[in-house]
């Protein structure tokens, strides 16, 4: 935790040098109101002087902080407790047990969690998805980095942010950024910031992504498209806690909870020389496993009415509907190779082609890849193959033969005599 101490008074000071203070925190102190205004660290908590601080320059509303007075200012400040305030006397012999015993208690109220509910966040009651949610109950109430795997689309940054929310640091900011979405020569110092001049374009100093989520968590979405030149550089940030702008020799040390993502399978990366071996055990921390939504298929229609609901409420002219149960068995035989992304892109345009209050199975406008994604999920013979490509069609163009018999080249006796015997339905 980042301490700040605005104070010239030496007795206050003291206060903090003690090793059950030093050991466990990271104190910045402010001899003068003005070097506090001048402070560009985040702070989690100030102890602020009575008599050195003009209370109008401290933004109490994102601030916690302790008066520490040589006057009973209870009454005076009373206001601004809703604000966080809180107040205790210089003149006090316990100042120092009082001091301890306040970090102990704010810890203790900045660490108690929001109760564990993820629905506002996540939709799911399967039992894959009660396995992921174990998981992150163990990652809420420890500090150790985040490794989310999942395929595209499964949600993974939904999870990063419940974990966050849920945290001790829920208090303080979530940045995310997509590694595979910046070109390499930027990721630097999308990361780790410069200062002014330090290259073409830099008219002005910028913080980095680690430096804005001071105090909180930064989520890298697919580290697995992290070059190998910078691997290192993140590994180093990681050991040694603190991070240097492109363009200075500062070293600035970092308070930052690290959760990643990816869609790879970064130990086939590590073992291809695409991924740092060393930065792999060190990112590795608690996994977490998203499973596809095709191995979920109870939260499929669960999911759909929540888009439905969402969708309808950001558009009012928009009438109230829901699924006929033709179109809730379209959904679940689905495979979804977009997973949950794919899902709210077809709930949304089946929004907007049902003509009635109801969604038909004719409004779900399945994707080309269905029959090309599970074809290949279990080995089958030739001709398994060949009905199943046949069949697939003649459900997509509705029964049509003359029309599939031209798109995939057969006979037209050929496609009737599999439906005489049998093995494919018109």
């Amino acid at each position: 935790m980042r301490i700040g101490i605005i104070t010239s008074n030496d007795t206050v000071l003291s206060c903090f040098i003690q090793p059950q203070i030093m050991d466990h925190h990271h104190l910045i102190h402010f001899d003068s109101e003005e070097k506090f205004q001048k402070n560009d660290q985040h702070l989690d908590v100030i102890f602020v002087d009575d008599e050195l601080i003009n209370y109008s320059s401290i933004d109490i509303n994102t601030i916690d902080s302790y008066l520490i007075s040589s006057i009973d200012s209870y009454s005076y400040f009373k206001k601004t407790k809703a604000f966080g305030f809180s107040s205790f006397l210089l003149n006090d012999d316990q100042l120092e047990i009082n001091i301890l015993k306040s970090l102990v208690k704010y810890q203790a109220t900045s660490t108690s969690s929001l109760p564990t509910d993820y629905s506002y966040l996540i939709k799911g009651k399967s039992e894959a998805m009660k396995k992921v949610f174990d998981v992150m109950e163990k990652a809420i109430k420890t500090i150790i980095n985040v490794n989310i795997v999942g395929e595209t689309g499964t949600g993974k940054e939904l999870i990063a942010q419940a974990v966050h929310q849920n945290s001790p640091r829920k208090l303080r900011k979530f940045v995310a950024i997509n590694v595979a979405s910046i070109p390499n020569e930027l990721i630097e110092s999308e990361l780790f910031g410069y200062e002014e001049g330090a290259f073409t374009g830099a008219t002005k100093r910028r913080e980095g992504k680690f430096e804005e989520a001071e105090g909180g968590t930064l989520f890298l979405d697919e580290i697995g498209e992290l070059p190998l030149d910078l691997q290192s550089k993140l590994l180093r940030v990681l050991q040694e806690r603190e991070i240097t702008r492109i363009g200075s020799n500062e070293v600035i040390p970092i308070n930052v909870r690290l959760i990643t993502a990816t869609h790879k399978n970064l130990l086939n990366e590590v073992s291809e020389g695409k991924f740092r071996e060393d930065l792999y055990y060190r990112l590795l921390g608690l996994p977490i496993e998203l499973p596809p939504l095709r191995e979920r298929k109870e939260d499929i229609i669960p999911l759909s009415q929540f888009f439905i609901e969402n969708y309808i409420s950001k558009n009012s002219n928009i009438p109230q509907k829901s699924l006929t149960n033709e179109a809730k068995q379209k959904l679940e035989d689905y495979s979804f190779p977009g997973n949950i992304r794919q899902l709210r892109a077809l709930i949304e345009l089946a929004i907007t082609l049902a003509d009635e209050n109801e969604i038909r199975g004719v409004d779900i406008l399945l994707e080309k890849v269905e029959f090309k994604k599970d074809l290949l999920e279990k080995e089958r013979t030739l001709e398994e193959y060949n009905i199943e490509i046949i069949e697939y069609f003649l459900k997509k163009y509705k029964g049509r033969v003359n029309y599939v018999k031209d798109i995939l080249n057969i006979s037209k006796s050929k496609i009737y005599q599999l439906i005489k015997d049998g093995k494919i339905s018109r």
